[in-house]
């Protein structure tokens, strides 16, 4: 029996050893190739043109993963990846059930389930992309992502600078620089909300979790900051760098915690009480008043955020007006003249809550800021969930006075970075390298194996294996290493 388990053992030990299959090479190239091609239909050109539909192309990657699957058929792989899509669809289940409730008691408020079933499309692909683009990359996935919105980047500023010439473009991109972020011209075609929004979660990322054990690791963590703040000051987004910078502190003051699970718990359910308290402000119009009285510039919020006040109640019995229905909202206060441009409400709570009522937004704060984080720690460890919660810290500051709680790209990070984090564990067996067994470890293994076969000598065989683990050249109570002492077993 002994004999077998050695044998275990040293099997298991070679299958920790074997490299894990990566994804081929032309593998690799389509779906970054897919993901490059997404992120340019957010050029204002395309955007203007198609819409999101150039969104889908992303869809490329399960015919990615499918080619993989066919050339390393790793099941545990497959198995793993897809056990993700339960619990991220549980959001999606909600935005339909809540709609549907919705329009089946007040048809009135159907106008917007066109509108509402492309979002809930959408959100269902960003899911798909990032479990699959685990599937095929694993802990790489992040930097896949990364370097993809790089170059989309970078291809939108080579598209604009024929319309403004070579000289003015570079004069427009170091005034910005030089200036935090105040440029007109050819840095203003740059303004990409959404992927912009998106490097600031690789910024965190990058500066506070990015492994940099190894020289190579190092030199991609500084790549991705440095490109992070780049780009963030390029898609004049200069309120993130604040906001990525305090959530960097907030998660060194975690890591400082003996405890650092419960408090990223309790950082969640906090958030989730103070939504309930910003509604009734911005309802009040107390949150207006203050950020008046400090000189900050609403740029027209102020308006916006009163105009839904006759259409939905504060209260725990709000039914909603259903998914998408604030877009509608828009529209006619456009068409009454009460607003010279259909602007979006540039408040995602207030917005979420208009829409779903009461019982869709408590189901969407618990699920986003309670149950995935405890998803997180539980199911791997507090690092995976102290990254979801610094990451989805600083969305919240966007959700607050800005429309990004359904940006694409931004959701996509959301699920993916987290996500591929989390594959550091698995791979942490296959990197563990082995080690030669020192000559006492040796001796006790050749006995385990002698004697393991022999009756009443099992157990002293077993322990005797045990013994040489902590076996010295200078005193041994294995007869094979010339222990002149007998141990205090009465083992031979």
């Amino acid at each position: 029996m002994a004999n077998n388990k050695h044998l275990q053992h040293a099997a298991n030990s070679e299958k920790l050893q074997r490299p894990g299959k990566e994804s081929p090479s032309f593998v690799t190239f389509l779906a970054v190739a897919c993901t490059v091609l997404a992120g340019l239909g957010d050029w204002k050109v395309l955007n203007n043109a198609f819409g999101g539909l150039p969104k889908a192309i992303v869809l490329g990657t399960i015919a990615c993963a499918f080619l993989k699957f066919l050339i390393t058929a790793d099941f545990a792989k497959l198995k793993k990846a897809v056990g993700y899509f339960p619990i991220f669809l549980l959001l999606i289940a909600v935005y339909s059930l809540i709609s549907m409730y919705i329009w089946i008691t007040d048809f009135s408020q159907a106008a917007s389930i066109s509108r509402a079933g492309q979002k809930i499309l959408f959100q269902t692909i960003t899911i798909i992309y990032s479990v699959f683009m685990c599937y095929l990359f694993e802990a790489r996935a992040i930097n896949y992502l990364f370097f993809s919105m790089c170059a989309t980047n970078t291809a939108i500023m080579l598209l604009e600078v024929p319309k403004y010439g070579i000289r003015e473009s570079i004069t427009s991109v170091v005034t910005c620089i030089i200036t935090f972020g105040n440029a007109e011209g050819f840095v203003r075609a740059l303004e990409i909300h959404d992927i912009t929004f998106l490097f600031g979660q690789f910024f965190i990322y990058y500066m506070m979790f990015a492994p940099k054990s190894s020289t190579p690791e190092k030199r991609l963590r500084r790549c991705g900051i440095g490109l992070s703040v780049f780009f963030m000051l390029v898609g004049l987004k200069r309120s993130t760098l604040p906001a990525v910078l305090l959530v960097c502190v907030y998660v060194k003051l975690l890591r400082m915690t003996k405890k650092p699970a419960r408090l990223i718990l309790a950082t969640g359910i906090g958030l989730f009480l103070f939504f309930y308290f910003y509604l009734y402000l911005t309802r009040s119009g107390i949150l207006v008043a203050f950020l008046e009285s400090l000189g900050i510039d609403m740029m027209g919020r102020d308006v916006l955020w009163s105009l839904p006040n006759k259409y939905y109640e504060l209260s725990p019995f709000w039914k909603g007006l259903g998914f998408e229905s604030v877009t509608d909202l828009v529209n006619m206060w456009h068409s009454e003249g009460l607003i010279n441009r259909t602007y979006p409400l540039h408040n995602d709570i207030l917005r979420i809550f208009i829409e779903l009522g009461a019982l869709g937004f408590t189901l969407w704060a618990g699920i986003n800021y309670i149950l995935y984080p405890a998803y997180w720690m539980m199911r791997y460890d507090p690092e995976t969930g102290m990254l979801y919660m610094a990451i989805l810290s600083y969305m919240t500051v966007t959700y607050l006075t800005d429309n990004t709680a359904f940006y694409f790209w931004s959701c996509i990070g959301l699920r993916l970075i987290p996500m591929s984090y989390s594959y550091r564990l698995s791979q942490a067996g296959k990197q563990k390298k082995w080690k030669a067994p020192t000559p006492a470890e040796s001796a006790g293994e050749i006995w385990l194996i002698e004697m393991g076969g022999k009756g009443e000598n099992a157990e002293k065989a077993e322990a005797i294996a045990g013994l040489s683990e902590k076996c010295t050249s200078s005193y041994c109570a294995l007869p094979h290493c010339g222990g002149a002492e007998k141990n205090e077993q009465g083992l031979p």
